[in-house]
């Protein structure tokens, strides 16, 4: 027994150092040069955020059914994925179908074009997206529905797509309301709130906010967050920091006027709180709603106001400057 077991120990002994000289390859994982996956990346934001959050965003693409006639409208983002050796060898080839979508009514039969395949140039990197837009023909649509599809990648030219992430549902605005708008979507808000009192402050603080068309010529702020995380109404607000506490602070619920250029002409007090008199626009700042494309849009404005609160049991009105920049989301996913 014992000639067995000392037989055996030395086998393997044997069977090891053998492994250890030749860099034997354990179920190839050493010389494996990995898959190139491609993926809906507004469908693995999705996923995970039912999976992990449970917020129940929805995917979303916003455009003007009234202007321009015809445009390159970005309905969603694939996501390449190539981390090890393996890398694109030449353009990847992605053949898509489009079909309805429960509860929303179908885009009018031609008004889109999808190419047989698209084509995403290929790259080295680990890992990229690339927006997929396709030619919208605005004619057939009827601003007073509200308009919804699916699209599923059904195939690849290289490598392999995500059967978990290959289909993503995509709703055409927020709401019907806003059919019309070329303003309203997700943004990117960038906040710097000075106050000379030291009371209240913000350095180029950024949250996702959505800003909706209150009217043709309006436009509001929807903070997904705040009407999440709180059951005040404050969800339209503008907030900064308590600089003694660290408490964010609703301060007033900005509505930015809007002419027919984009121009910011005016800011009303739509809160309607007396501690916040005399917004004034800053004349030096663009104050400017810029649409360069579909998913390239911004707005930069900067104004004051009259900030007037107790500080130290004394009554302290002051002159508070607010900048702000609202720049397109590229992940555009919110509650419709």
């Amino acid at each position: 027994m014992k000639y067995i077991k000392y037989s055996l120990l030395l086998f393997l002994v044997a069977s090891l150092s053998s492994c250890l000289k030749s860099a034997t390859d354990m179920a190839g994982l050493r010389t494996d040069k990995g898959t190139i996956v491609t993926a809906i990346t507004e469908a693995q934001y999705l996923n995970t955020d039912a999976q992990n959050i449970g917020f129940g965003f929805n995917a979303f693409t916003n455009f003007s059914f009234a202007t321009p006639a015809t445009e390159e409208v970005k309905f969603f983002t694939l996501h390449v994925s190539q981390p090890r050796e393996t890398k694109l060898s030449g353009p990847l080839l992605v053949k898509v179908a489009m079909t309805a979508l429960s509860g929303f009514t179908a885009p009018p039969a031609g008004a889109i074009t999808i190419p047989a395949e698209i084509s995403v140039p290929a790259s080295t990197a680990n890992s990229f997206d690339f927006p997929v837009r396709f030619t919208v023909n605005k004619a057939g649509f009827n601003p007073a529905l509200w308009y919804g599809a699916t699209f599923t990648i059904t195939a690849v030219n290289q490598g392999v797509y995500s059967e978990l992430d290959k289909t993503v549902d995509i709703i055409f605005n927020g709401a019907a309301a806003f059919n019309n708008s070329r303003y309203t979507g997700r943004y990117k808000w960038t906040t710097t709130v000075s106050d000379p009192a030291g009371q209240y402050g913000y350095t180029n603080n950024t949250k996702p906010v959505n800003l909706e068309a209150n009217s043709a010529g309006t436009l509001d702020i929807l903070d997904f967050s705040a009407a999440a995380l709180s059951s005040a109404t404050t969800y339209r607000y503008l907030f900064a920091a308590n600089l003694s506490t660290g408490a964010s602070t609703a301060l007033f619920a900005p509505r930015y006027v809007i002419d027919g250029t984009g121009k910011v002409t005016g800011i009303l007090n739509q809160s309607g709180t007396t501690a916040v008199t005399g917004i004034t626009l800053d004349a030096s700042a663009p104050n400017q709603f810029t649409y360069t494309a579909n998913d390239n849009r911004s707005m930069v404005v900067k104004y004051s106001f009259t900030l007037t609160t107790t500080i130290g049991g004394v009554v302290t009105p002051r002159v508070v400057t607010v900048t702000e920049k609202f720049e397109y989301d590229a992940l555009q996913a919110y509650y419709p």
